[in-house]
């Protein structure tokens, strides 16, 4: 079975996303599409606009075989560990393609620089270094250090960075994957509407403004957000407000992200009248409001430096969210790949990981004051597409 892969969030899905999986079958000319998919939580440290189960069922509705989660220690944190981790998951699963957008469009290059920052020069090595005493963000220190070598440095665009980290990936794990890319038109943190493309960013923006999006989602991801609640981030960072006024820096020492002293500017200012308040405080060059958010649902998730280690150590495990009801046949392909584990026999370090993936579930249902526990109740969803491949 020749597979391909994509990594995403469809946060929420829309025309872009529905795009992009033509030309990865075309691309590839796969006989299975198979989608890695950021759960409840996603990487601006936020939740997503509709629960994983939702979106699965879309991305098998806009083309995808199969949807299979992407472990929240991974989905929530740096480019880096989301990249690895999917591309782990992809690799493991045996995607012969990995396709994804990016503003450059081209292979080549973003494999050059990929190999570049795969084995820097030591002069590069000395600039990074330098950028980060200066207090700069790793993502920062990198791209200010890689224009002397890239005068048209791609890292300056964000789809072009995670690209070039999903290329990192594969080359750390010596997958066989190959690379594909398209090149995407639109920009990723856009926030006006286009035709027919628009950014995630735009469509949630104009969604909550009350603004039409029709010309830009499918018909079923628009009568999702239409008829079902959607997440609600304000409620969401009123909790995490309430957290951290709790934590002591003996505690926040230990959660994912938390360096250099951060624990004790998180602990000083948690009093401030509000979360954005708080994180207001607490930013700096290194720690951006987009780093901070991650590592505060690292920390009521209870996501440590030790899980990280743990996750990336471990044999990786699959869990499917969604599949196409006539492709059932990717179920016993799956079942013979060798170096993943299903959710049913799971190790003590798996269930570790995977708890992380129950608890973001319950906390996401319960900020929507609803039940719990779906990842154990939910049966497989089978979805009927009316043309698959």
């Amino acid at each position: 079975m020749r597979k391909c892969g994509i990594i995403c969030e469809y946060n929420p899905l829309h025309n872009g996303h529905v795009y992009q999986m033509q030309a990865a079958k075309a691309a590839s000319n796969c006989d299975a599409l198979i989608c890695v998919m950021s759960g409840n939580f996603v990487q601006r440290g936020e939740g997503a606009i509709l629960n994983k189960f939702e979106r699965a069922k879309h991305a098998i509705l806009a083309g995808a075989d199969v949807v299979v989660e992407l472990p929240a220690v991974f989905a929530i944190n740096s480019a880096q560990d989301f990249a690895f981790g999917a591309v782990r998951i992809l690799d493991a699963l045996g995607c012969d393609f990995l396709h994804f957008g990016s503003e450059d469009g081209n292979i080549d290059n973003l494999t050059a620089f990929a190999d570049f920052l795969a084995q820097p020069t030591e002069e590069f090595t000395k600039i990074l270094k330098l950028n980060l005493d200066k207090g700069l963000s790793y993502p920062a220190a990198v791209s200010n250090a890689a224009d002397k070598y890239f005068p048209d440095n791609v890292l300056k665009s964000p789809n072009n960075a995670l690209a070039i980290e999903y290329i990192k990936a594969i080359k750390t794990l010596n997958s066989k994957m190959i690379p594909l890319t398209i090149k995407r038109e639109n920009s990723y943190n856009g926030t006006e509407l286009t035709k027919p493309f628009s950014s995630a960013t735009a469509i949630r923006t104009a969604f909550y403004c009350g603004n039409k999006i029709n010309d830009n989602v499918p018909d079923y991801m628009l009568k999702s957000l239409t008829e079902q609640a959607h997440f609600d981030n304000e409620k969401l960072n009123e909790f995490r407000h309430a957290y951290f006024s709790g934590l002591t820096p003996a505690v926040l020492k230990d959660i994912l992200g938390v360096e250099e002293g951060l624990e004790n500017r998180f602990v000083k200012y948690s009093g401030e009248a509000s979360f954005a308040q708080m994180l207001e405080k607490v930013k700096s060059k290194r720690y951006t409001l987009l780093k901070l958010k991650r590592i505060s649902v690292n920390a009521v998730l209870g996501i440590t430096k030790d899980t990280m280690q743990v996750a990336k150590q471990t044999k990786p495990y699959y869990r499917i969210l969604a599949i196409e009801e006539s492709r059932l046949d990717i179920l016993n392909n799956f079942s013979k790949c060798k170096n993943i584990t299903p959710i049913s026999g799971l190790s003590p370090e798996q269930k570790e990981i995977y708890e992380s993936d129950i608890r973001a579930t319950n906390l996401y249902s319960s900020l929507q004051k609803q039940k719990g526990n779906t990842d154990y109740t939910l049966p497989l969803q089978k979805v009927k597409r009316e043309q698959t491949r």
